[in-house]
């Protein structure tokens, strides 16, 4: 081994160091002293010839060429845990990362394609955050919301664009059978998946309404929480027609207005395209069709 390869308990310490910024955390999640791992930043600096973090009083910070390796550690260490994972195990196993608000849509093709392949064990991780990195999490492929990624190493598939429009429970409008118009919605309480209430404020505005405001508004940390709680009769969400298909089709919801909205996002499938993996070609190709 070349005497500047950095061996892996320091490029492990300098991966924990870099992340908390704090010898003292580093030590304890390490499960070392704080003078190891201190020794460990020394040493690796030493092989590199060059600092990597400077040292304040109250902490450290990145040196430019501690921020520049960062990223490449994390991939490094990502791709070994990976083989490790793919040769020590009996069963082949695929990481997906997956918004929370998508689950319901998901779990039944993935269920479906454990039946056809039970010796791929799919592994899902749902998750309040709409965006991967596979070069500091340990996924094999995501589900991403938003705009298309425009990575050249980022393989993106569209699997629906979102198309917005209110849903909420019938008990709330039993003693109403009409369609509600954008106005007549103000007398029920919003319930709104972002602070910034921007579903609601894109369909307004579709409707050509932009000074409509609501008796009373309810904030939730998702989208699938927000359409729950319509669900339950707590007011009116505004939700995406193809994941609530299920529960529209079952009468569970019903859509008092149906003028829908693009909102210009979508559901994207993502994979590095720099690691082979034919179990992954398999789920990719099963969940598109």
């Amino acid at each position: 081994m070349n005497n500047r390869t950095p061996t892996m308990k320091e490029l492990q310490s300098f991966l924990i160091t870099a992340q908390q910024l704090n010898f003292t955390t580093a030590a304890q999640i390490l499960n070392i002293t704080q003078g190891a791992v201190s020794r460990q930043i020394i040493s690796l600096e030493e092989r590199l010839k060059v600092r990597l973090f400077n040292r304040h009083a109250r902490g450290l910070t990145l040196t430019s060429k501690g921020q520049e390796f960062l990223p490449l550690v994390e991939n490094a260490m990502n791709h070994i845990h990976r083989a490790v994972e793919q040769v020590s195990s009996d069963k082949r196993q695929i990481k997906l990362k997956a918004p929370s608000c998508i689950t319901s849509w998901l779990l039944p093709r993935l269920m479906s394609f454990q039946q056809a392949h039970p010796d791929i064990d799919v592994e899902l991780t749902s998750a309040i955050k709409h965006n991967v990195n596979f070069a500091s999490e340990s996924f094999d492929a995501a589900i991403c919301y938003g705009k298309q990624p425009k990575q050249s190493d980022l393989s993106a598939i569209l699997l629906f664009e979102e198309s917005l429009s209110p849903m909420c429970s019938p008990e709330l409008l039993r003693d109403n059978t009409q369609t509600l118009e954008a106005d007549e919605m103000t007398n029920y309480t919003w319930l709104h998946a972002t602070p910034q209430k921007s579903d609601w404020k894109l369909w307004l505005a579709h409707c050509g309404v932009t000074s409509a405001t609501s008796e009373q508004d309810q904030h939730f940390a998702t989208l699938d929480l927000a359409v729950s709680a319509a669900m339950q009769g707590f007011g009116i969400a505004v939700g995406d027609i193809i994941l609530a298909k299920q529960d529209l089709d079952s009468g569970r919801l019903i859509r008092p207005n149906p003028i829908a909205v693009n909102s210009g996002n979508g559901y994207y499938l993502v994979r590095p395209t720099n690691i082979r993996n034919p179990s992954l070609d398999l789920l990719f190709e099963w969940i598109i069709d």
